[in-house]
């Protein structure tokens, strides 16, 4: 068995003794929670990347947590010289805030979908808080994503989180507020949570993409038909924020 497969199975038995233990601990918390109902739409500084391994996982995440963790684990055993998994990271997360528009804000944190309603209170999600209700989105945007006439988009913060999906990360990581490092620790567990991240270590850019795509509507390949923008855009970005490429 080669050191990398040898590592792969010391991290998920590792994994899956923390997550038993985080189920145990779960029924004497407010570790499982109710998943909010579906609505439609999608710093770095003192995030440790390491710390959601502290969390305690929802039961019904725990497989797909040690799969995702043996697939990472791996791909970074694997990983090519020349660039840094934390460095490629950073700069997708910069990139998708260039995608989703809310780089350009006075502070991108606080953006709230379509712009008209700026994040007052930092406590929560807007739409948790209560201060913003969303955006009603066109029906044919409604159509694309699934929903019917009249759907809303609570797309909020710097990579423009919906709440149920704030919710569950919310929960999962145990964030105590919306502010900027919690957003950013947020993003990286959704690139964890689709696949994204274990492409980035190993400088797949497109494989990176294509998976992030099912979060964020902006990016190429996204069937959400909210605008996506180009991969010679996402590409630029993403070497001009100090991303590799294997």
């Amino acid at each position: 068995m080669s050191s990398a497969r040898v590592l792969v199975s010391f991290a998920v038995l590792g994994l899956g003794a923390l997550a038993l233990a985080a189920y145990a601990r779960g029924q004497h918390t407010n570790a499982e929670f109710e998943e909010a109902p579906s609505d439609s739409g999608g710093a770095w500084g003192s995030f440790d990347p390491g710390a959601w391994i502290d969390a305690a996982f929802p039961i019904d995440d725990i497989s797909q947590s040690i799969a995702n963790l043996g697939s990472e684990v791996e791909a970074m055993t694997q990983q090519p010289s020349g660039f840094s998994i934390d460095a490629n990271v950073r700069a997708f997360l910069e990139t998708i805030k260039q995608c989703e528009g809310t780089a350009n804000a006075a502070d991108p944190y606080r953006v709230c979908y379509a712009y008209r309603h700026t994040v007052q209170d930092l406590s929560d999600h807007p739409a948790v808080t209560g201060e913003w209700r969303g955006e009603t989105l066109p029906p044919a945007m409604c159509a694309a994503s699934g929903y019917g006439p009249g759907c809303v988009s609570t797309a909020a913060g710097a990579y423009q989180f919906i709440k149920p999906t704030w919710l569950k990360l919310k929960a999962k990581l145990g964030l105590s507020d919306f502010g900027p490092a919690s957003q950013d620790a947020a993003a990286v567990q959704l690139l964890r949570d689709c696949g994204a991240y274990g492409r980035l270590a190993v400088g797949d850019l497109a494989g990176a993409v294509r998976k992030a795509s099912s979060q964020w509507a902006s990016l190429p390949g996204s069937t959400a038909g909210q605008g996506g923008r180009s991969m010679g855009q996402v590409q630029a970005w993403y070497g001009g924020f100090g991303g590799g490429a294997a």
